[in-house]
């Protein structure tokens, strides 16, 4: 131990000495605070969780829902065109109208709805 943290220590005991104060004796405090049940505590914080409303109501996550399921059905829609023979390109399978045409309206009318639920009050 160094000089300086004895002579630190030497001065406390000293203080604790002078306020009749012994190291080995703990402090004790007269008045012990009352226990509080932690359990009334946690229960009151989760119930006021579960209580608090949601951030859109409930049209809002409908509309919403009808959205995702239009984009899935565009990517649905979009799938597909392999031919038989790797070696033969099919024009006719991959430019189809459902590929081209049909599946992006779809797409755009699924995006669009979600925005739409998103932005309405």
């Amino acid at each position: 131990m160094s000089k300086q943290r004895k002579k630190k220590s030497d001065r406390r005991e000293a203080q604790r000495e002078a306020a009749g104060q012994r190291d080995n004796s703990p402090i004790v405090n007269p008045t012990p605070k009352p226990a509080t049940p932690r359990s009334s505590t946690r229960v009151a914080a989760v119930k006021s969780d579960n209580d608090r409303a949601l951030t859109f109501g409930q049209d809002t996550y409908i509309w919403m829902g009808i959205g995702f399921a239009l984009v899935v059905l565009s990517l649905l829609l979009m799938s597909g065109g392999r031919g038989d023979d790797p070696t033969v390109f099919d024009e006719s399978v991959i430019y189809s109208f459902r590929k081209i045409t049909l599946a992006p309206i779809v797409m755009l009318a699924g995006l669009g709805t979600v925005i739409y639920a998103i932005l309405r009050k």
